[in-house]
Parts: C-alpha cells; sequence; structure tokens
C-alpha cells in the first residue's frame, strides 16, 4: 500500500525463474521480447511493462503465454534503454526516476512496434495490455492509436483531467 516511505504501491512480487520461449530482437532504436504461436495468426498483442522493466521473467512469461493462446506477443523496451526501477530502490527518488520515463512519451516505440508487427510478423489486428506503468502507456495509447482495437489496463489509470489533455478537441 502506498504512504510516505513507499509512495508508490508497486512490488515485484514473487519473480519467476523463467528462461523464455521467444526470442530479443532489435526494432529500429529500441530493444523488445517477441514469440509468435505455433499456427499462423494475423492478431498480435502489445505488452507493455510494468517500473521492473520489459526484460523481467514475469512479463515475458505473459508474453509467452499469450504466443500460446495463438498470438503474436511482443514487450518493446519502452524505456528505451533506461534502467528499470530496481526493488530494492529508495522510494524517495521514485518521482525523479519517473520523470525520464514519461508514459506519455511512448508515440515513436508504438509506432515502430507497430511497423514490425505488420512488416515483419504480418499482422492485421492489434491489442495491448499494460501493467502499471504500461497501464498508464495503454491507455494513451489507446487514445492514439484508432489501429489498436482492444486493450487492457491492469492497475494503470488515467485521470478525467488527462484524458481530456490527451485529447482536448474530441471530447
Amino acid at each position: 500500500m502506498a504512504n510516505e516511505v513507499c509512495p508508490c504501491p508497486c512490488d515485484i512480487g514473487d519473480k519467476f525463474e523463467y528462461g523464455g520461449l521467444g526470442e530479443e530482437v532489435q526494432i529500429e532504436h529500441i530493444k523488445a521480447y517477441v514469440c509468435k504461436p505455433q499456427c499462423s495468426s494475423d492478431k498480435a498483442i502489445i505488452v507493455v511493462q510494468d517500473i521492473f522493466g520489459w526484460d523481467l521473467p514475469n512479463t515475458r512469461y505473459i508474453v509467452d503465454m499469450l504466443a500460446a493462446n495463438g498470438y503474436i506477443a511482443i514487450c518493446p523496451d519502452f524505456f528505451v534503454g533506461k534502467e528499470s526501477w530496481s526493488p530494492a530502490g529508495d522510494w524517495a527518488t521514485f518521482d525523479e526516476w519517473l520523470k525520464i520515463r514519461p508514459a506519455r512519451k511512448t508515440n515513436k516505440e508504438a509506432e515502430v512496434t507497430l511497423k514490425y508487427l505488420k512488416e515483419k510478423c504480418s499482422a492485421k489486428k492489434f491489442g495491448i495490455i499494460g501493467f502499471c506503468w504500461g497501464g498508464i502507456v495503454t491507455h494513451h495509447l489507446m487514445l492514439k492509436y484508432p489501429e489498436l482495437k482492444a486493450g487492457v489496463s491492469v492497475y494503470g489509470c488515467c485521470t478525467g483531467a488527462e484524458i481530456e489533455d490527451a485529447l482536448p478537441d474530441q471530447i
């Protein structure tokens, strides 16, 4: 639970010891973890990491699980090489850490990911799921990219004012 000592209620929980079934790829300026289903599919899901990063085994497990259910699944490094939050980090510095990882400045990474999915994976239908920080990214990208037809934000929220700022001319 959030309090003065721990302003963010995030916790890594149990860290899986998991190697993954997919592969790391370079997509223009970012790395990503991608896993494809055994059978051909034109449906893709973008997985947006929480504060603990795109390379957390727990996140890769989610990507692999989606692929096992017939989706091309990809988790790009939306932090673009910047260090993920450490569970041992000083929560008093969290706001400063977060300032250089703005959830609403992820359009470039979304665009190159969508391009990769279309050109390299032949995807035609797109969804997105985000956890914690990635949930806020999910809200943002769902408002910006109409080709994302389904979105799930897992404990990442936006206020009404933030949504109005995202699309002031459409609300």
